[in-house]
């Protein structure tokens, strides 16, 4: 497929990745620059990529390959990581995900990733089951979108929409809280869904549906061409849906329907694409969560309880646990009611989960790194015996 009359900024081409690029000066095989291109879609370790055109750039390699070959201004599929990069990928976490920025070689036609730019924001949440580890759902997001559901069921909790709202915190993205299926909602469901996510929130709430159109044109103004946009919500919210409205009705993403009785979505999108629609917009479409467990440090709370953490700060002494002592302005608000007892104890909730990761990751990386300079010990012992 070609695009070659989009350019690099129409793919989300910024500043920081040009300086990252001149920075990574070591050349590919053959002593040839590399060239950039975007990852759309992945399927375990195989990789869709775009190719935006840099023809005329400065600084950048022409992309033509080898003679007689297209310009690289199109889409291939199936490539891999190159040995290198597999042999210094310190964990799953550094292969390349949807939205990645890589670095491939235009004679072998962009076959092979050699490398990775670094990532502006990313998306991540923490390993299901007992391991614990990052798992990077999305990358080089601008704006991210919580997309819930208004048709009842369990697709609306507000407690998944604070724990939403601390992962966003901890991407670095913008977020916008998206109430999907306004259509299936009484007014007075819509309205309190709205009071009760503006209430956890500190960004925008749209309720739209993807369906009659309702709210789309003010969601769609909030998004730009050339704009990564990511989704992260539940089966079942309708996220293929808004990628097809949003798109102007192209079937860009396949729609499932949610299950009789318990009104739980089928995962319909196995793995993450992103589309470009017409409007210029990059929008990354993933599997829908079934839990959301989080990733990154305290200070991401701050996203989900922006008036806690304002109180927090009020507090007489510095290293207040906000659980009883003096002083403490937390304390204080819950007292007099300035803050409801169930957003304080999901705080404390929350506040205890990423307080025990953060000392489970410190724990997990010291242990790695003595294993790693025993290696080296040993290596350098086997050495030394070899010399002698």
């Amino acid at each position: 497929m070609i695009d070659d009359t989009y350019g690099p900024e129409d793919w989300g081409w910024r500043h920081e990745f040009h300086a990252a690029w001149a920075a990574m000066s070591d050349p590919g095989p053959g002593g040839r620059p590399l060239a950039p291109a975007r990852v759309t879609g992945r399927e375990r370790h195989l990789y869709e990529l775009v190719f935006p055109d840099f023809a005329g750039r400065a600084g950048f390699p022409d992309a033509t390959g080898a003679a007689g070959s297209p310009r690289m201004a199109r889409r291939i599929e199936g490539a891999s990581v190159s040995g290198r990069f597999e042999y210094e990928a310190r964990g799953p976490s550094d292969y390349p995900v949807t939205g990645d920025w890589v670095l491939v070689d235009p004679e072998e036609g962009g076959s092979r990733i050699h490398a990775a730019l670094p990532r502006r924001t990313a998306l991540s949440r923490g390993m299901a089951g007992d391991e614990t580890g990052e798992q990077v759902l999305a990358v080089n997001v601008d704006t991210l979108l919580l997309v819930f559901g208004l048709d009842g069921g369990r697709n609306f909790l507000v407690r998944l929409l604070e724990r939403a709202l601390v992962a966003a915190r901890n991407s670095g993205a913008s977020a916008c809280v998206v109430l999907n299926k306004a259509d299936l909602a009484s007014a007075e469901d819509k309205e309190r869904a709205v009071a009760e996510a503006s209430r956890a929130a500190s960004v925008p709430v749209i309720a739209v549906s993807a369906r009659t159109g309702e709210g789309l044109d003010e969601l769609a103004a909030m998004l730009s061409p050339g704009e990564t946009v990511g989704m992260l919500g539940k089966s079942g919210v309708g996220k293929s849906a808004l990628v097809n409205a949003l798109g102007g009705g192209a079937a860009l993403a396949a729609e499932g329907a949610n299950r009789d009785g318990d009104l739980r979505g089928r995962h319909t999108t196995t793995s993450s694409r992103l589309f470009r629609l017409g409007s210029g917009v990059l929008l990354i479409d993933g599997p829908g969560i079934r839990e959301l467990k989080l990733w990154g440090d305290v200070d991401g709370l701050e996203g989900g309880f922006p008036e806690i953490a304002e109180l927090a700060g009020g507090c007489r002494f510095a290293d207040c646990s906000h659980s009883g002592e003096p002083g403490c302005a937390i304390r204080e608000a819950l007292e007099s009611g300035a803050i409801e007892q169930s957003r304080y104890l999901a705080w404390l909730e929350l506040r205890r989960e990423l307080t025990w990761l953060e000392r489970r990751v410190d724990d997990k990386a010291r242990r790695e790194d003595e294993l790693r300079w025993k290696h080296i010990a040993k290596d350098q012992k086997a050495m030394k015996k070899l010399r002698d």
